[in-house]
């Protein structure tokens, strides 16, 4: 009889674990078993007379020898709880017992309702951190920005401070020599006139022209009044680099003001002259219209700034910056272009995230292009581009809106 299980049960079920087959000689010891077997016994060297629970395996061994089963029913096997029972049929033969089981079909549907409910619970699970993973993504770049707006605030403020400081401490001493060079220019030519009335009166009786000889009057007379002059055009300068300065920061104009563009423009550069002197860069704008827009001037000359000092980085040894602006269909269209190192084709798209910057440590915080293009998009509903041509420089585009 075991022949005719082993050409059709061994060979499809041998590898199965959905259905056990055991074969065991009259002492109890294993002789054959597939992987379902072998998982309800736990190992293939247990003696069966110490693993047959219900029904024992000497009630097995007293069954008669037959070709059909002489047990059909539920089958436990184990050595220490929890057992595994499944329904099966013995056949006792003259010197095996052999063992067929099957999966109780009952168990079959709970553990696929299980599977699928903790396939769902997975699925759930794996959505949620999905959702979980976007949240924190955006709550990482929200908080990105929320810092850089907050050293953005805390820079500006401390701008604020310094230019009135500088605005109280030096345009009022400014004014005020400025107002006494005026008053001594006038002091000397009241001197003079009255030194050439007196030597007028006194020319027959003292020798004038010793005297002025002697004091080199005729020297003073023309270089006093020109020293004069010359300190006068300092205090000027020095008065407009504070209006300059103060132009720039408008830290006393937070609200949308009317502005010529190029009122903007023209405050940036005045402000980066000296940089683009000392690294021998030459700058031209080209204003095809000069509209007035409805802006934060203060913002806007910080955006124009940041890509001036940008340019100027990008060329230590020299170059050129070429500022156009122009007019199309209600929307200001500003190009500045650079003759520098141009843009590196990896970080083109990451120029405008927070605290990138590819300056050394110490010399670029990588705030100034984010801010801008916060700038220009958020609170002027435009749009800011960079990239670099074929031919070498950056170009930054910047279109706004005349009305908005």
């Amino acid at each position: 009889m075991i022949e005719k299980y082993n050409d059709h049960i061994f060979s499809t079920l041998k590898n199965s674990r959905c259905f056990y087959i055991g074969l065991f000689d009259l002492d109890g010891n294993l002789i054959y078993a597939n992987l379902g077997m072998h998982d309800a016994l736990d190992t293939c060297s247990d003696n069966a007379l110490d693993i047959f629970i219900n029904p024992t395996f000497q009630k097995l061994l007293a069954l008669p020898i037959q070709d059909e089963s002489g047990f059909s029913g539920m089958i436990t096997l184990g050595k220490i709880p929890p057992f595994q029972s499944f329904p099966g049929q013995v056949y006792r033969m003259l010197d095996r017992i052999l063992i067929l089981g099957d999966i109780d079909a009952k168990e079959l549907v709970h553990l696929n309702n299980e599977i699928s409910q903790l396939n769902q619970e997975l699925n759930n699970t794996q959505r949620a951190l999905i959702k979980e993973k976007k949240y924190l993504k955006k709550t990482l770049a929200e908080l990105k920005e929320t810092q850089a707006m907050l050293i953005h605030s805390e820079k500006m403020n401390a701008l604020g401070r310094m230019v009135a400081g500088i605005a109280h401490e030096i345009n009022n001493p400014v004014s005020f020599i400025i107002s006494n060079m005026s008053h001594l220019k006038s002091a000397f030519d009241d001197y003079e006139q009255a030194f050439n009335e007196l030597a007028q009166s006194l020319k027959n009786s003292v020798d004038i022209s010793a005297i002025r000889e002697k004091f080199d009057l005729d020297f003073l007379s023309e270089d006093t009044p020109d020293m004069i002059q010359a300190c006068r055009e300092g205090l000027v300068r020095v008065k407009k680099i504070v209006e300059n300065l103060r132009s720039f920061s408008r830290l006393d104009e937070n609200d949308q003001k009317n502005v010529p563009i190029k009122e903007c423009i023209e405050s940036a550069i005045n402000i980066a002259k000296t940089e683009l002197n000392n690294t021998n860069i030459e700058i031209s704008c080209q204003f095809d219209t000069n509209p007035v827009l409805n802006c934060y001037p203060a913002e806007l000359n910080q955006v124009f700034m940041n890509i001036l000092m940008n340019s100027i980085y990008a060329m230590p040894d020299g170059g050129q910056i070429r500022i156009h602006v122009s007019e199309k269909e209600q929307f200001v269209k500003l190009t500045f272009l650079d003759t520098g190192s141009g843009l590196d084709k990896t970080n083109q798209d990451k120029i405008f995230d927070p605290f990138f910057t590819t300056k050394p440590v110490g010399q670029g915080t990588g705030l100034g292009l984010f801010l801008s293009r916060k700038i220009i998009e958020d609170k002027h509903q435009g749009r800011i581009e960079a990239h670099s041509p074929e031919s070498g420089g950056t170009i930054i585009q910047i279109c706004l809106p005349l009305t908005y």
